[in-house]
């Protein structure tokens, strides 16, 4: 299925399709379904079309290529090295100050190959009032903001960059490697950070905040030109800003939880999406039939960045 302005690559009905990311090794872009009932990891072969998927022991949230074959992976119980398809899972680290409290949530390497994954706090859903969408309860934030943002190196240490959050989602990293942004998705937040070579992040700005029209920020990437792309969860729309955020190009979507965009392709000129039907009502399902989907966003006129492999 397809408009003038997405296809949709796969019906997969996602509970939570997150962590779109290109493999130029095998030419497939894999994605996640953080769903505790049936977790996944999935991949899309651009050439064949041929989908396939492995069920780990336990939920992953995000993923990144990993430079000695496999992934990195933040789960439900903390950092794995995992090989979707030899079925291979092996935590080695669990990063939370706070782990009765948090869950690892997104994750991305930046230029230098280290991996940064952030945290979230688990009462944004477990507390939310609200049947139609869990995380829709953003009432007040007092106690909600034990999330906390790391980055893992290549011997496998972490350090603890950020807390005070309460979703954090990203990060993505400029061109140069020189800037780190972070979306805190519940408080509709997008910061930016000073990031130095040997990875250490400081002049903590304001980048976009946005209001209760626009859904909340979620996952996110940066093209080639510098410009910042972000999906909007509950907002129906693919946005990407220029580095001193101006509003650059605002895609429509099928559906109202748009999770995380990527680029691929040999030439990272492909750009695609994942989507989820968070608890969604059987109403609202047959309004968005494509909720949960894997899409490719047509045309967006500029080409992404390799991906960088975690160096450990």
């Amino acid at each position: 299925m397809r408009d003038p302005g997405w296809r949709c690559l796969w019906e997969a009905g996602a509970y939570v399709g997150e962590s779109t990311i290109w493999d130029d090794r095998d030419g497939c872009i894999y994605w996640v379904d953080i769903n505790e009932a049936s977790p996944s990891v999935n991949w899309y072969s651009l050439a064949s079309g041929e989908k396939r998927s492995w069920s780990p022991p336990i939920w992953i949230s995000a993923i990144a290529i990993r430079a000695r074959g496999g992934f990195i992976a933040s789960t439900e119980r903390g950092l794995a090295f995992i090989d979707p398809a030899k079925g291979e899972f092996d935590l080695f680290a669990d990063p939370r100050s706070h782990p009765a409290a948090t869950r690892l949530n997104d994750g991305m390497t930046d230029r230098q190959g280290r991996y940064w994954t952030g945290s979230c706090d688990k009462s944004q859903v477990e507390d939310s009032t609200c049947a139609e969408d869990k995380e829709s309860s953003v009432g007040s934030f007092a106690g909600r903001n034990s999330g906390e943002l790391f980055r893992i190196d290549a011997d496998g240490g972490f350090t603890r960059m950020e807390d005070g959050l309460v979703t954090s989602n990203g990060p993505a990293f400029s061109p140069d490697g020189k800037t780190l942004y972070l979306n805190d998705t519940m408080p509709r937040t997008t910061w930016a950070y000073d990031l130095s070579d040997d990875g250490r992040i400081g002049n903590r700005r304001l980048f976009l905040q946005f209001g209760p029209n626009d859904g909340f920020p979620d996952g996110m990437t940066v093209d080639a030109e510098g410009g910042i792309w972000i999906a909007f969860y509950e907002g129906w729309e693919l946005r990407r800003y220029a580095p001193d955020g101006t509003l650059l190009d605002a895609r429509r979507l099928p559906v109202r939880q748009g999770l995380r965009p990527a680029f691929g392709g040999q030439d990272h000129s492909r750009l695609f999406l994942t989507a989820g039907n968070i608890a969604m009502s059987e109403e609202a399902k047959k309004e968005q039939p494509l909720a949960g989907s894997l899409f490719e966003i047509l045309d967006p006129g500029v080409q992404g960045l390799p991906n960088i492999p975690f160096a450990g």
